[in-house]
């Protein structure tokens, strides 16, 4: 039985991963195809918008309040937005190319199918939490298919084989369309990939095909987007830019999304935690870019840094947050990363150099790092603010459209600052800038005071209580290094608060 499980993988790798995905499928979503209530997430707010966008697109409906994300992956699951589960057909679909792409980069560094598979299943689907990312409606779903099909095109092109330019930049433009952030994934494979001829007469054709594949994608795109939006931007864009990203607290979001979240997020873990393995993928690339020669190194070197740059850029996101990394699954945002981890854990164990087990050490040394609260001096600015608990859930004050102002004006919740209700106390963790000076929060926020775009927040909350309220508490930041926390078993401990409630 495993002996043919195994010519299975080896003669039809795609066919025999695609089985597997289906059937897990079918299992976790519980037959529910046809049935009237549907799976699990159809009350869900991402996964409404994606439902409802679909079935406008279905009938036709091009009216801009019908349609919240961009629009390709609503309209893939739109032939079937009659059904319970419309986004299960393009989910499989994007998983077969997704591995078909992952497939082909793995036969570059000497990776056979059979490891490929097992690779890409383990990625995938061996933990549940992150197989959701591939059951669930999410954008994401189809620009990992995209990404790993573009990083597919742009080995043939490094290793001097069947050099396709034209489908690379529609690729590459299928990436920045289907999510626009992942628009820093596609330079870095794009640039990779039409650098590598030796003659520059060879590189500008390359990219002349590669901007007319680019444009080919591009076009029917716009005439969609024109025909529902006009010449605006969504209000799904201009509340991602009214989020933004903050560089300047890198080191801080590092620490509490990747190393130790819980002095600041009591109750959450960083992705580090939950998935040590991340570690010795990034060892692994880091080895690769070291040890290989020729276009092997190139490949990886393209690898690292796409891995590396989306990385930082997510991690300055300020609508990524710890609390809503397992809780709202943002983790899904690294979806893409998870292959590429798995492939070169793999790599970095079978090379067998001593120069891996050093870099894994060098690693293991920086996550020791952590940044953690300290009583902030009076006239310090703070990273964080305590405040008395309203008598509300605790949903209400996560989503409530709350501002503190300080001397430098307001910062509202969610967007410039997050709030987290912590027993008798709501923590206002600051993301953009420190609060400085006196600061009062305003849990009902007056119209002169804040405003929010849309789909910011919960414009309908009411917190109760008696506004503006002065803080209790005041914490700015330390450098810590000890115990790796983020590894098992210990945890690193609580902050200011009791830790956050799980659903």
């Amino acid at each position: 039985m495993l002996t043919w499980i195994r010519r299975q993988f080896d003669d039809r790798p795609v066919r025999a991963v695609m089985v597997v995905f289906a059937a897990y499928t079918i299992f976790k979503i519980n037959l529910k195809f046809f049935a009237p209530a549907g799976p699990w997430w159809r009350g869900w707010h991402d996964q409404m918008q994606y439902l409802k966008s679909a079935r406008a697109l279905l009938r036709f409906d091009l009216s801009p309040d019908q349609h919240w994300y961009p629009l390709l992956y609503p309209l893939a699951g739109a032939p079937f937005a009659w059904a319970p589960t419309p986004f299960v057909p393009i989910n499989l679909l994007c998983y077969a190319a997704a591995f078909w792409g992952f497939w082909r980069v793995c036969s570059r560094f000497g990776v056979g199918s059979f490891a490929a598979g097992l690779l890409f299943l383990a990625a995938t689907i061996g933990d549940l939490r992150i197989s959701k990312f591939w059951l669930e409606p999410w954008t994401t779903t189809m620009s990992t298919a995209f990404i790993w099909l573009a990083f597919a095109e742009a080995a043939d092109m490094m290793f001097g084989e069947r050099r396709r330019p034209w489908l690379l930049g529609s690729l590459l433009m299928a990436i920045a369309l289907v999510r626009p952030a992942d628009v820093v994934i596609a330079a870095v494979i794009g640039g990779f990939a039409l650098w590598r001829p030796v003659l520059i007469e060879k590189r500008w054709l390359d990219l002349a095909r590669a901007i007319g594949g680019a444009g080919a994608a591009f076009l029917p795109y716009a005439a969609l987007y024109l025909a529902i939006y006009g010449w605006r931007l969504t209000d799904y864009t201009i509340l991602s830019g009214d989020y933004g990203f903050a560089f300047a607290d890198l080191g801080w979001k590092a620490s509490i999304l990747l190393v130790d979240p819980a002095p600041w997020f009591p109750g959450e873990t960083g992705l580090l935690r939950e998935l040590p393995w991340l570690l010795t993928g990034a060892a692994g690339l880091i080895l690769g870019v070291w040890r290989l020669n020729g276009p092997a190194r190139w490949l990886t070197l393209g690898m690292a840094l796409s891995a590396l740059i989306y990385t930082l850029m997510m991690l300055a996101y300020v609508d990524l947050v710890p609390s809503g990394m397992w809780r709202f699954f943002n983790a899904h945002y690294f979806k893409w990363l998870f292959p590429m981890a798995a492939l070169f854990t793999w790599l970095l164990f079978t090379w067998r150099d001593l120069r891996g087990l050093a870099v894994v050490v060098a690693l293991v040394l920086l996550a020791s790092f952590r940044i953690v609260p300290r009583p902030a001096e009076p006239q310090e600015p703070a990273k964080a603010l305590a405040f008395a608990a309203p008598n509300a859930p605790w949903q209400d004050i996560y989503f409530a459209r709350s501002a503190v102002v300080d001397a430098h004006g307001a910062q509202r919740s969610p967007a410039d600052y997050h709030q987290l209700w912590m027993g008798d106390r709501v923590m206002a963790i600051a993301f953009k800038r420190p609060f400085e000076g006196d600061a009062l929060w305003y849990g009902v926020t007056p119209p002169s005071v804040a405003t929010w775009p849309k789909g910011s927040g919960k414009e309908d909350v009411v917190l109760p209580g008696a506004w503006p309220q002065k803080p209790l508490a005041r914490y700015a930041t330390r450098l810590s290094f000890g115990y790796p926390c983020w590894a098992p078993p210990f945890p690193c401990g609580t902050g200011p608060g009791p830790g956050l409630p799980k659903n």
